[in-house]
Order: structure tokens, then sequence, then C-alpha cells
């Protein structure tokens, strides 16, 4: 399916499937009216039938999408080659670096507008939106982690963002933000990875890893096939209501980012968004990683002197590993490898350090534990304006200091 992405990603790909199956409909009608031909005549009727349904269904999810268009972009749309991408940017850095946000998954950058706000009146504050996302256009595919970390930089020369740049990424977030620096480590004051989901995760983890990639294209295919046809529910409002911990964690983001909810959820009925997160996933599984993992790895020390803040939760995974369904004989070694696994990270720098988030919260710590972050922010902040080594061990929760100064 992914060689259609280009034409699935467009909120008129429904009419237009429609349209072709009509089509079709039509031709095995013709052949109907021939003798002897009844089977073609009742094929016919079949799909005109079914070219129907697709019809009012791709009526539906280009009238959702399109919807979406009359919410203006709170930012610029610039052209970064033949497409535009959406960056906000507000406040004065000061004399401070600019922070780029970039939310988990393959989300909108509005994802982080709750720390955007408290930020912009400290220094220059930065979301932007992935090709796909948000208000950005389609863009080209396939996605991948290299192409989008060289659009950034792209997105941030031509709006005329110098910097430098403390680059913020949570979970797969955290993957872009470190491919950015290694890219354009003269661009980049510091990288903080928010739990940050490592590559080894969804390549070669033992027992899981070598289905999630695949598990998350298909998501991603599934999310954007029912948009097309009108299909796709929120889930959000039942899975706040089901309660248990992610329902919890939902309401956590809902309220954080009440402001832009109505924006974001318009903009989340957009196929482009799941077809986008389906192709970048795709860098994962058995068909491309081969090709893809050298480009989309941060390996141990290539960010040189780069500062890298890798603040992850420090409290056991069995809850986590239960719930992924894993055989109790396999988890002691499913746990240890999600255990380390993330702090591989500290090895790009010769600057890293380890911070913990208060006990207790999880993966989604900055919705947990939103004033830490501001902390741990504003903290990172302050020492890069100072010379190496004047503030060691100043962070908040710090744990055993920076390893390899």
């Amino acid at each position: 399916m992914h060689h259609f992405y280009p034409l699935l990603a467009r909120p008129w790909a429904g009419m237009a499937i429609a349209a072709a199956v009509g089509l079709l409909a039509l031709a095995l009608l013709g052949i109907g009216r021939r003798p002897g031909r009844g089977l073609a005549r009742l094929t016919g009727r079949l799909v005109a039938v079914i070219a129907s349904v697709l019809a009012v269904g791709g009526a539906i999810g280009t009238a959702k999408a399109v919807g979406a268009d009359r919410i203006p972009p709170p930012g610029q749309l610039i052209d970064v080659g033949g497409y535009r991408l959406h960056l906000l940017a507000e406040g004065d850095a000061r004399g401070e670096p600019t922070v780029v946000w970039i939310p988990g998954g393959h989300a909108q950058g509005h994802g982080f507008y709750n720390f955007h706000k408290v930020f912009r009146a400290e220094t220059r504050s930065i979301l932007f939106d992935r090709a796909g996302t948000g208000w950005s256009d389609v863009g080209p595919f396939p996605r991948t982690t290299g192409r989008e970390a060289v659009e950034l930089a792209t997105l941030l020369a031509r709006a005329g963002e110098r910097g430098p740049f403390v680059m913020i990424g949570h979970s797969y977030g955290g993957l872009l933000a470190a491919n950015f620096a290694r890219r354009f480590r003269d661009r980049t004051a510091a990288v903080v990875l928010l739990d940050p989901t490592p590559p080894d995760v969804l390549i070669y983890a033992p027992v899981f890893g070598k289905t999630v990639g695949a598990g998350l294209v298909a998501s991603g295919e599934r999310a954007g096939l029912a948009k097309l046809f009108g299909l796709w529910r929120d889930p959000t409002d039942r899975m706040i209501a089901a309660g248990g911990d992610y329902g919890r964690i939902l309401g956590l983001v809902r309220d954080a980012l009440a402001d832009v909810g109505p924006a974001m959820r318009a903009n989340d009925a957009r196929p482009a968004g799941d077809f986008a997160g389906g192709s970048i996933f795709r860098e994962f599984t058995a068909a491309r990683v081969l090709e893809e993992a050298e480009h989309l790895m941060v390996y141990d020390g290539e960010l040189q002197d780069v500062p890298v803040y890798l603040v992850i939760p420090a409290d056991d995974f069995e809850a986590s590993v239960r719930q992924m369904g894993i055989p109790a004989d396999q988890s002691p070694r499913v746990i240890n490898f999600l255990r380390h696994a993330r702090q591989r990270y500290l090895a790009t720098s010769n600057r890293g350090r380890l911070l913990h988030p208060p006990s207790g919260t999880g993966h989604n710590f900055p919705f947990e534990a939103p004033d830490f972050v501001v902390t741990t922010i504003r903290q990172v902040l302050g020492e890069s304006r100072t010379p190496a080594g004047d503030s060691a061990g100043s962070m908040p929760r710090a744990a055993g200091g920076p390893p390899n100064d």
C-alpha cells in the first residue's frame, strides 16, 4: 500500500477511489448488456453499490478534512522546496538559545503548546508541524527521519531563525531532535531527550521488536483509510471515560492543551498525518531497516561536545511489560532491555547527563509532571550560557552527574 501514500494522503482521495470503482461498475454493466453476460451484469450492479457507498463515505471524509482548512494557521507557512511547512515562533531570545519543541509520535507541533506558552515569555520558542501534520502540506514520500531533520533545518533557516537551538524531543520526537543535532551541531546549543524512543526498541528489542514497526505502519494505514471514508471516530472521550493509566494520561493531555484542542482535532481529521506516520515508521520494518539505519541512527560520540540531557523514568518496567502481554518467562529479558536501551543516547555526546523525573511518573511524564519539565528546561537554558562545568550537578534530580565530563 505504501506506493499509494502520496495519493491516499490527499483529502479528496476517497472520492477519487469511489470514482474509479464507479467507472469499473459502468464498464461491467456495459459488458453485461451483451447476450450471455449475466454474471458481468450482476457483478457490475454489486460494484455500483460499493461505489455508491464509497462515494458517500468519501464525501463525508473530504468534508471533514476540508473543514480543517477554515482554521487559519497561527504561524507562518514557509516553502521548504515546493511544499510548505508550518512554524509558530514567538518570544524574544534575550540572549538565550531558542527552544524547539518536538512532541512524540509523528504528531503536530501543538502537542507541546502548553510548554510553548510558558517559554515564549522567557525566550524564543518554536513549534512546527511535520509534513502532513497540523497546518503543513503533505510533502514528498517516503517520509524518513533524515529527510525530516533536513526539512526542519531548512524551515528554521528560511524563517530567519538563527539559533542556536535547544532541541527538545519527547518519545519518538527525541529521535528527530538527536538527528537534527547530528547533522547541524553548529546550530545546536543542547539536546533534551524526554524519555526518547531509541531505534533499538523498534528494531531488535527481544520478543516484540521485530513486529512493532509493522504494527505502527498498519495502525497509521487503518486510521488514514477510515478518515478517507468518514469512518474514523476520535477514541479519546471513550478512553478517558474508561479510565485506567492511559485514560488518565489522555485526560491530562486534553486539559493541558485545552486552548488548542479544537484546532488539533480538526487538523487530525486529515488522513495525511496517518499516512505520513505510516511512511516514516516503515524505517523500522524488515523491508527498509537495513537501508535506513545508518541515516536515522545517532552513533556513539557523533554529537561530540553538544550537551545531551537524557530524562527517563527511574521506575521499573514490570507493569508496562505486563500490559504488552509479554510471556512471564521472557519478561526479565525485556525489562532489562527497556531499562538500559535508552541510556545509549548518553554515549552520543561527551557531555551526556542522566536525569529522572519525579517518582511515580512514566513515559508521559511531560504531562504528569509539567512543572518538572519547565524547571529542567530553564536550567538547561541557564547552563547553555555558562562555560562547561561551571554548573555541573545543578540539574534537578540528577542521577550520577555527567558521566563523560
